[in-house]
């Protein structure tokens, strides 16, 4: 009987772990592009807005960053009030706080 030498997960794991770990820092990685989409008007935003946290819907978002060197967010999930301007938006493992003017779009998807 021949014994056939085969590398096990065990000993592939630093391997596989390095790489994905690289992948991940890497610099000259693809950014995620967000398509920006055609901002809703500020009337139709807040009455969306507050049927959302009124009927507990889970919907799409789309977040405007507050500094140049953010991007665009694109989410679904359901918002909460925290004062007269700022929201609680989360979804599955993420949470947001923002502003009544970084909500960009809302729609039910």
């Amino acid at each position: 009987m021949q014994q056939f030498n085969q590398p096990t997960l065990i000993k592939k794991a630093p391997q596989l772990l390095n790489q994905t770990i690289h992948r991940l820092f890497d610099d000259e990685a693809p950014t995620r592009q967000v398509q920006l989409l055609f901002p809703q008007p500020k009337s139709q935003r807040r009455l969306f807005l507050d049927r959302v946290i009124r009927d507990q819907w889970t919907v799409f978002f789309q977040l405007m960053p507050k500094t140049a060197e953010g991007y665009p967010v694109n989410v679904y999930g359901r918002a909460k009030q925290l004062s007269a301007d700022r929201f609680l938006i989360s979804s599955k493992n993420t949470v947001y706080v923002v502003t009544f003017d970084q909500i960009r779009y809302i729609a039910n998807l």
